[in-house]
Formats: structure tokens, sequence, C-alpha cells
């Protein structure tokens, strides 16, 4: 009895501490909402330009050319050899309406291009075989939620992608407070958040008129492309309650929560249906008025009004009509006069009558030909909503770029996009756009999610719905970051990782459920979540980063390794590398303050002498690069990166000494490297938002690895592969060349530089394709693939096609953690067959000859004389 007592006493003494225990875990503060990026608020320092262009520690770069595209460039290009020629191109995807490609040897314009299309860009181009043809089509995904594929040669081709609507419920934000997610409890420590929460907890009556728009907008700046501030729901796991959103009104803040299943569940559904391509949103084009950045100077104004009728009068001249203007017969002091000429007069033009030498431009008035309606297909138009008394059809966008992989281990190439569903109120600013939604608030309908297209079918393969909000709170559910694949449990199938603007980290599985212990909850994410090894421990660890300056790192399963507070807007992911050549992987993080951060990838302190400061933001992600010169022994990397003061920086890793190269402009996109001009050492492409595009060459060698040709390397790597990991082909099997035969060898080296105790990432899967284009019958796509458990040279041995063409080998490899390298390069085959023509002609001749030599008469005989016999 007494035994049983006992128990029963310790059972309600460790009960009770669990409880308290749980209560000092919900009242703890979250560490990384409650913070502020304190270093936001003070100015950039005061420089001295000559000091700066001192050079200490020159690296000797030469501007190799300057090319100037149709508009600004926010995107990061691509640099691919896209119609297997074996030069390589620079794919620029201008902000406004133009797709453009430049030869990497002197900057000009291909021929066919730029190639047009209707809408703007914030995601870079990406290659892709869409029609099986042997050649891989430029995919370019837009604002308005299409992806779009361009030829080789300039034409944009009828397939496309289209990303649906999105199916929400008409009232949903009725009864909920403005910030219907709780915020007092993230999974970082920030104050900054906690206050923010605890400001949002105190209810208030939620208004539909416009009155609430003035009360809840944010007084901080967004520093990338983006619709005022909005309201915010996470989706996640709610679309189950979806009758009972309306009793949430007060006490949609849970206490303690920041689990997914105590945010409010609005009614939120996107179409499941593979056949609803046809009836997809085409969102609008222009960036709403309230953007902070240079970008948004590039789109062009709103015609105002409804008005289409041709202007005929002179535009310099023309009276405008004044409103409520009762003094209609008062006359007007203007420059015109409708009564006729003397004749006199009159006849001082007959010079300019019926002349035949006046050339035929100068016939017609010029203001005939100003009007609006004769340009209306170059602008975006969206199509019809559905009519619905309960829903509301929100328009799709795509504010970042999309991923290319095999997530389902299927054979079919899958595409990931990430999603921004609203409504743009710039485009919507025509009184007649907004007539067409019914009686709604644009502004109460903001949406992020994840949709997965089958590259095969070209349909919508799975949809996942994860935030939602209005455009007044301070966090919004807009998705700026590219999602992330990566296989994170091992079992052969791609995980995708996605932060938004909500403060939300996302991990799905291939099938589009969340993770357990996912989402994770920051503040507004807006850089793409990290997948590498920053601990040289073999194991895959996320990296993330939000606007109030935090760095977290994160094991798969959801638990943090470190943190740290960095006090700046951080709006571009790190990159990865060791900056400083001491053999340990490191984090390099840009801030709008100004400071480059490197970071300790074990436990995120700050590596010495870092931070660097810039004079200006820094917006792009940075270039970590190998520029060691020929015979020079050289450890660590180079960070190069543009700043807003107009600086292109290059940053010697070990030391933090920096040289930097006017360019007098401003960039938001990451600069790339790769041998573009053709010739043996490695050039650096930057590209401003100016439009201009600069191939700048350096003194150091160039090598596969050390190339930089997207902002993700293909897929999901942000870390520097030389020194690391790779794959690449040997330079001897890499040349452009003619090939003959029935086969040809392709030599291969797998590099993993990982050392003690995370050892190699075996087992390296590698395929190879080769591409055909032209008129071979057979498949057009030839693919070989091994496994292979160690680094090391191998050899490949692919056919030779029968018919004259070119073609292109990809080689590609994924390690044990899905961590993908690629390499490529193009050749002909039998393309020089004119070449044997000449031994065709030559060798008969030779051989009759010899022929001649050696069956020639023994004996010397004379000559047969033809002399006249004049003995008559």
């Amino acid at each position: 009895m007494k035994i049983r007592v006992l128990l029963f006493l310790l059972l309600v003494i460790s009960t009770s501490l669990i409880i308290i225990d749980g209560e000092e875990e919900e009242a703890k503060p979250n560490k990384f909402r409650e913070r502020e990026a304190t270093d936001d608020n003070l100015g950039y320092p005061n420089f001295d330009e000559d000091e700066l262009l001192n050079k200490q520690c020159p690296q000797n770069l030469e501007l190799r050319w300057q090319t100037e595209v149709s508009s600004s460039i926010y995107a990061t290009p691509l640099i691919a050899d896209i119609n297997s020629d074996g030069k390589l191109d620079v794919v620029v995807p201008s902000f406004v309406h133009y797709l453009e490609v430049l030869e990497g040897s002197d900057g000009d314009k291909m021929p066919g291009w730029p190639a047009f299309h209707q809408s703007t860009v914030h995601a870079s181009p990406l290659l892709y075989d869409i029609d099986k043809d042997g050649v891989r089509e430029i995919a370019l995904a837009t604002y308005n939620g299409e992806v779009l594929f361009f030829r080789a040669s300039g034409y944009m081709m009828s397939d496309k992608l289209e990303v649906p609507r999105l199916k929400a419920k008409k009232d949903w934000y009725v009864g909920l407070n403005p910030e219907p997610v709780d915020h007092s409890h993230p999974d970082v420590h920030d104050d900054l958040l906690i206050q923010e929460a605890a400001l949002h907890s105190i209810p208030r009556d939620n208004h539909t008129s416009g009155s609430e728009d003035n009360k809840g907008k944010e007084t901080e700046k967004q520093l990338k492309p983006e619709l005022p501030n909005n309201t915010n729901t996470s989706l996640d796991e709610h679309v189950k309650n979806l009758h009972n959103e309306s009793d949430a009104s007060t006490n949609s803040l849970g206490k303690g929560s920041n689990n997914a299943e105590n945010k409010t569940s609005p009614h939120i559904e996107l179409p499941k249906d593979n056949d609803n391509t046809e009836n997809q949103t085409r969102p609008h084009i222009e960036l709403p008025k309230d953007n902070q950045n240079t970008s948004s100077n590039t789109t062009p104004d709103n015609v105002h009004g409804t008005n289409n009728e041709t202007k005929t009068g002179r535009r310099l001249l023309e009276e405008k009509p004044q409103e409520n203007n009762d003094q209609k017969d008062v006359p007007v002091a203007t420059v015109e006069n409708d009564e006729g000429l003397e004749a006199d007069a009159d006849s001082s033009f007959e010079l300019l009558r019926d002349n035949d030498e006046l050339a035929d431009e100068y016939n017609y008035d010029y203001d005939d030909y100003v009007d609006e309606t004769m340009w209306g297909d170059e602008e975006w138009n969206e199509a019809q909503h559905e009519a619905s008394q309960s829903y509301v059809h929100v328009d799709s966008h795509i504010l970042c770029t999309p991923v290319i992989a095999d997530i389902d281990k299927d054979g079919v190439s899958e595409m990931i996009v990430a999603v921004s569903y609203f409504f743009d109120q710039e485009y919507y600013d025509n009184p007649e756009r907004v007539k067409e939604l019914g009686d709604i608030e644009i502004g109460k309908y903001v949406g992020g999610g994840i949709v997965v297209f089958n590259l095969e079918t070209k349909q919508v393969k799975w949809t996942a719905e994860l935030d939602l909000s209005t455009d007044t709170a301070k966090y919004r559910a807009y998705i700026y970051s590219s999602p992330t694949v990566v296989d994170l449990d091992g079992d052969g199938y791609l995980d995708i990782l996605v932060g938004t603007s909500y403060g939300l980290f996302y991990v799905l599985d291939h099938k589009g459920k969340v993770r357990e212990k996912f989402p994770l909850e920051m503040a507004e994410i807006q850089g793409a979540v990290v997948a590498a090894d920053i601990n040289d421990d073999g194991k895959i660890e996320l990296v993330t980063t939000d606007t109030h300056g935090n760095v977290a790192a994160w094991t798969p399963q959801g638990v943090e390794i470190w943190e740290t507070h960095l006090k700046s807007l951080i709006s571009q992911g790190a990159s990865v590398g060791d900056v400083d050549g001491d053999g340990h992987t490191d984090v390099v993080i840009p801030t709008i303050s100004g400071n480059i951060y490197v970071l300790s990838g074990k436990d995120g302190t700050y590596v010495r002498p870092y931070p660097y400061r810039t004079h200006g933001r820094v917006m792009n992600q940075v270039l970590l690069v190998d520029l060691s010169k020929r015979r020079e022994k050289k450890k660590g990397l180079t960070i190069v990166t543009t700043s807003f003061d107009g600086y292109l920086y290059l940053i010697d890793g070990p030391t933090s000494c920096a040289d930097v190269v006017d360019i007098g402009e401003t960039s938001y996109s990451m600069v790339l490297a790769d041998n573009v001009d053709g010739g043996d050492d490695l050039d650096l492409i930057v590209t401003t938002m100016n439009g201009n595009v600069f191939c700048f060459s350096t003194p150091s060698p160039h090598h596969p690895l050390k190339a930089w040709r997207s902002h993700n390397q293909g897929r999901n790597n942000v870390a520097a592969r030389v020194d690391r990991e790779g794959v690449y082909v040997t330079p001897s099997s890499r040349t452009f060349r003619d090939e003959e035969g029935k086969h040809f060898w392709v030599d291969i080296e797998i590099v993993d530089r990982h050392r003690v105790p995370s050892g190699y990432q075996a087992p390296y899967n590698v395929t190879t394709s080769l591409l055909v284009p032209g008129n071979y019958q057979g498949e057009r796509t030839i693919k070989s693939s091994q496994i292979y458990d160690k680094p090391g040279k191998y050899r490949i041995k692919l056919p030779t096609v029968g018919v004259r063409t070119t073609g292109t080998v990809v080689v590609e490899m994924t390690d044990k953690n899905g961590l993908y390298f690629s390499d490529e390069f193009s050749l002909t085959f039998h393309l020089h067959y004119y070449k044997l023509l000449k031994w065709l002609l030559v060798l008969p001749m030779l051989g009759m000859f010899a022929v001649l030599v050696i069956f020639r008469p023994q004996e010397s005989v004379p000559l047969p004389s033809f002399s006249r016999n004049t003995d008559l």
C-alpha cells in the first residue's frame, strides 16, 4: 500500500513539473522575432574614393566587352551553349518584355534575339528539352504565372505551363484578427517578433473598407519587389476546418503555439485536375507602385482612364479638358487657329505639298499613329475570372526561379514552382478590370503555395497551399525565394524546402505533404533556404535567413544547431565554401547594411577579419571563386559581389583585402563566372539595373569546377565546387571536335575533398546524356548511367550517331544527399566529311602514277620520231 501511495505521489510531482516546464516554455520569448535589424537604421559611412581605389591586392581585371540590353536586369542570367556550336552564350532576362541572348566572345546579340513576351521577369532562365527534339529550350518563368519556352533561334514556342489560380473562400478574413496567426512564439529568439505579436493581439474590429489599410500599413521599407503590406494566415493543415473559421475571431492567437495546428484555417483550394490548365490565371505584368527597389522604375506607367479613342489632335497643342468648368463659352488662349489662311500665306506651303522628293513618312499626320489601342497586344491581359458567389479566384504570379528535378524517381522530370497569389494593384487600377472581379476588396487575398508540373504531360501534378493573408498585416504570404530540392532522409526522393514572407520555413516531401516538426517560424524570409554540409559532419544542414538579420542552421529534423543575429536585413540566401582556407566550411551572408559576414559553419561565430564593410546595400547572392593565378599556391576563395555604392568588390578570403572596380551602377543579380570569351582564363559576368552587361577577364586560369553558370549551379548547390565536391569532363574530352566511327569516349573526374569525419559523399550516381538534334531518326536523348563508390577518373562510352549533326554531352551527378553537380560540352558528328573529298580525287591519280612508275619498260627504247623524211 505504501508503495502505491509513493508511486502516486511521484506521478503527481512529475506531472506538475511537466506542466510548469510547459508554461515556462510557453512564456519563453521568440528569440528570432524579438530582434531588430538595427544596423539598417545607421547611415552608410563616408568613404574616400581614392583610398578605396588604392589597390593593395589587385586582381588585375580587364573589361573584355560591355553590352546594353533593352531594360533593367533584376534576375541572374544564365551561361550556356544554347546552339551547340562550342561557344558559350549569356542568356539575359531583361526585366520588361524581352529575353536576350548575347554571344560570349564579344557580347553581340545573337541572330533572332531578343525574343518578346508580354510580361516582366523576376526569375532566371533554365534549360530543358520540352519537346524532346534533342535541343534544350530556354524556360522562362514570368511574373504573370506562365512558364514560356524559347528555341535557340529566338522563337517562342506555343507550349507553355500555366499556373492555375488560387480558389479562396470569399469571406475567409471575416471575424479574424488582422494578425490571425500567433507569432509570439517563433522557433528563434527575436524580441521584435514578440513585440509585434503582442501589438497585433489586441482585438480590433474587422473593416472591409479602405480604413483598415491605413491602420495596418507597415512603415518598414521592403527591399524586394512586392505589393503593399499584407495580413497573413498559414494554410497548412487547415482545410479541414472550413466551416469554423468565422468562429475564430478573437481567439485566433492561440497560447504558446508555433505549430500549424493552432493557426487559423481559411478555405483555400487549388485545382487538382490536370485538365484545368486552360482556365488558369494570367496575372499581370507590372509591379506595384509601392516598390522600393530600382526595378520598379522600369515598369511603364499605366494609361489612366478607359477612353480608347484615337487622339488625332496635335499633342503639344492639345487643349486639356477641365473638370467642373461651367465657363464653356469663355475663349481659351491657344496657338491653334481653325480659320483658313490668306492666299499668300497658303501659297507658301506649296513647297511641301505633293512633292515627290519628300519621303513617304511625311505624308501623314504623326498623331494619327499615336494610338494606344495599337499597342494593346504587347501588354498582358488577365483571362476571364470564373464567377462564384462563395469563392474568389486569385491571380497567380511567379516571383522567383523554379527548379527542375525528378523528385519522385519516376524517370520524368518535374518543375517545382513557388507561386504567389494576389491581385496586382496597378493592373486593377483600371475600373473596368476591377468591375469584372465583383464586389471584393482585392487587398484581402494574398496567398503562397507550391505547384509541381509534370514536364512530360505539361500538366499540374500536385499543388500545396501554404499561406494566406491580406495586404495590411506585418507578414504576408508572398514567396520570393526559389525552392530548394534535396534528399533529407536518404530515401532517394527529393524534399522541397521553401521559406515564405509570412516567416515560415516549410519542408515538403515529394508528394506535397509537410514534414513533421515543420513549418518553423522566423521573421520574413526572402532568401532561398540553403541545404549543404556546413559543419563537415557528412550530413546535410539547412540554413535560413530573415529580414530581421537572423541566421539559423537546422538539422533535417527541424532541430536548431546554431543561430546568430547580424542586425541587418538579409534579402538573399547564403553561399557556402572554405573562404579563409583553413579546411573548414564557412557561410557567407550579404546584408543591406553593406556588411558581408563570414560565419563558421560549425557554430555560427564570426570568422575574422570579417565582416567586411561596403558603402552601400548588398542585394545579391555573393560569388565564391578561386582566382589564384597560374603557378600561384593560394588557399581560400575570393568573395565577388556588387554593392549599391556602384563598385564591384573582389575580396580576398583569408585577408579580406579588397580590389574594387567602379562600374557606377547598382545590381540585384549574382556575378557569374566561366570561360565565356573562349580563351583560357576565367571571366566574370556582371549585370546591372541600368541594363548593362559587363564581361571582365581575370588572370586566373579556367577550370570547370571554378565555373558558376547560374545562381544555384543547376539545381540545389550554392557551395563552391573547387577543392570540395563536383564532377567535370577532362580538357582532352571537352574539346570541340568532329566525331566519326561507331562510338567515342568521354573522360570524367569525380572530385570529393570532404575530410574526416564526414568522409566521401558516395555513392555517386552519374548520368551521361547525349542530346542529338537535326534529322536523326533514333532516340534524341541517349543516356548512360553508372554508380561509383569513390572519387577518381572514369571513362564513359557513348555511341556516335550516323547522321551529320551537332550534339551536346551533359554529365550529371548526384551524391548520397541528392546534391546536384553537372558539366557539359558540345561536339559535331560527321560534319567535316567534305575533307575526304580531296583524298577521293587525289588518291586515284596517285595510284595510277605509282602503277606507271612500277611497270615501266626495263630497257631503254628510243622514242618514236615524227620528223618528215626529206630523202625523196
